[in-house]
């Protein structure tokens, strides 16, 4: 079965280390708020303003979620000391995506998706399926592991900081665009179908993705 989703918008964002001139304090003017935001979440709250997403239903995707948390808890309890209660909370897949619900007040259905490799291609069926309520959607990846001794585990990964979002709607088009693989080297395998559609929809009059369930 195949299902075509319309590109409406993409953006995406390469950071060798961690991103910089993100328009946080313009986007969560809050300030308690945005505080307690991690770095996923600013990243996706980023990407969801530079697709224009107002609300609707988001389907997120990371293979290693909240690592920068995940490694603040990890060093806690090597170190004997109390677990901040904010890590705690933060340290959950679905932080970042709950945070831009919040701050949007975004009532609508949130799924989160860690597939590892395979992590942007599972993004982009879930959001083929759920497209076909006829609704627009945001689809997001997003990886952020600019953490302390990183350089010891990775090999592989050159953007240590990076997300893609794609603003879709199901079509009855025909299909001018297929999933592939980003080209661009050192980008995690993990957003990389989701990173190609960004990179190329931009060249084509009419993005049409075809996805094949």
């Amino acid at each position: 079965m195949t299902i075509n989703l319309e590109i409406l918008e993409s953006a995406y964002l390469l950071g060798e280390k961690s991103l910089e001139n993100l328009r946080t304090k313009e986007l969560v003017p809050n300030m308690m708020v945005r505080r307690r935001l991690t770095r996923a979440s600013k990243l996706v709250m980023e990407l969801k303003d530079l697709v224009d997403f107002e609300e609707g239903r988001v389907i997120c995707g990371s293979a290693y979620g909240e690592a920068g948390v995940s490694a603040n808890i990890l060093n806690a309890i090597k170190d004997n000391v109390p677990i901040s209660p904010t890590d705690f909370q933060n340290s959950v897949y679905n932080t970042a995506v709950s945070y831009l619900s919040i701050v949007s007040k975004n009532h609508h259905e949130i799924l989160t998706i860690s597939s590892g490799d395979k992590t942007a291609l599972n993004v982009l069926r879930a959001g083929a399926i759920k497209a076909l309520d006829g609704d627009e959607l945001l689809l997001v990846c997003f990886e952020t592991i600019d953490i302390a001794n990183i350089e010891q585990i990775n090999h592989c990964i050159d953007f240590l900081e990076c997300g893609v979002a794609l603003r879709v709607r199901v079509s009855d088009q025909k299909a001018t665009m297929s999933i592939e693989k980003s080209k661009t080297r050192g980008a995690p395998n993990s957003i990389s179908e989701l990173l190609h559609v960004a990179q190329n929809s931009k060249k084509i009059p009419h993005p049409i993705l075809e996805v094949v369930l």
